[in-house]
């Protein structure tokens, strides 16, 4: 008998586990059949390690017969065309959907924006728990999301999630970079700006005399476009808080500056201004001899429309486990 976490409840375990290596494949199990009983007592001693969880806590099941919903805990029918589930172990018959799996199973439920930035999310380089953003290693990545949904052709939500499983960019390291990633690099149809898509968190090797500057071998820039040599360095409210955060910050900017790359400072407060994420926009535009000029008021809104949601999305997270 097994219990398996599935959709918000997954999301919510998955980003609250600080384990670094979720990614190794010996970290991945799968279920046969999961069976919820009927009886509450089986699943009581895992609350401990579930405490963090929205109840009712989802659950997997195979069969219809084996649904149950009580105060505690909600089933739902998940057919896979082998009987088996993707999962990690927690503890025991105690599961959970991988990152990919919690990916897919969501795709029937959200639409495509809030798919896109979970997407972001089990991909980057961040977790959420009740005290905030925490760093962490990456969970999964968009190929191995586009794999799992090849491998299982039969589920449901599939239609979905692999539409927008190419439009996710991985390795974000916190929601809002999510959020500025997905808005300058989204088709300019759909209210982003249509730009080159940015390496999020990619490791640069820190080389010549900014080796003076930098105590580690790697420096891992926010929004990094490597061939016009330029970077976007997002700086949260949390940063301003902080003496030892704004000197880091700085001394990231000098180590890439000596490097030779141009650095943009991106704040909340400027993510809140459509007047200023236009500039910020303008200036990578620029560099990547793009054009991003505005054709009419129809394109002005649907940016405005668009900014707003990512932005709403990125400070809600909440939104994406509300919905069973």
């Amino acid at each position: 008998m097994s219990y398996l976490l599935g959709r918000g409840s997954a999301v919510e375990w998955l980003r609250q586990n600080r384990q670094t290596q979720l990614v190794d494949p010996n970290a991945r199990w799968t279920v046969p059949y999961p069976i919820l009983e009927a009886s509450r007592t089986r699943l009581k001693p895992y609350l401990p390690l579930l405490s963090g969880l929205t109840q009712p806590i989802q659950l997997i099941v195979w069969n219809r017969d084996d649904r149950r919903r009580t105060a505690l805990s909600q089933s739902h029918v998940l057919t896979t065309q082998d009987g088996h589930y993707p999962a990690i172990h927690i503890a025991d018959d105690l599961f959970s959907s991988t990152p990919e799996f919690t990916f897919l199973q969501m795709a029937s439920l959200l639409d495509e924006a809030h798919l896109i930035f979970l997407g972001m999310e089990l991909s980057g380089r961040y977790g959420l728990d009740a005290n905030g953003v925490f760093p962490r290693d990456q969970a999964c990545t968009p190929q191995m999301l586009t794999a799992l949904i090849d491998n299982m052709p039969r589920i449901r939500g599939r239609t979905p999630a692999r539409a927008a499983a190419p439009k996710v960019l991985d390795g974000a390291g916190s929601p809002m970079e999510a959020a500025l990633a997905l808005v300058l690099s989204t088709a300019r149809e759909l209210g982003g700006y249509g730009l080159e898509r940015p390496e999020l968190n990619h490791a640069l090797p820190v080389e010549g005399r900014a080796r003076k500057l930098w105590v580690d071998d790697f420096i891992t820039p926010d929004l990094l476009w490597e061939a016009i040599k330029l970077v976007i360095e997002y700086d949260s409210d949390l940063h301003h808080t902080a003496s030892s955060r704004i000197a880091n910050d700085a001394r990231r900017r000098d180590v890439l500056t000596e490097m030779g790359y141009r650095v943009i400072t991106v704040t909340t407060e400027h993510m809140r201004s459509f007047r200023e994420v236009e500039r910020i926009a303008d200036i990578v535009a620029d560099a990547l001899e793009a054009n991003i000029t505005l054709c009419d008021k129809e394109e002005h809104d649907a940016r405005v429309a668009y900014q707003t949601r990512m932005r709403h999305i990125a400070t809600h997270p909440e939104e994406l486990v509300a919905i069973w």
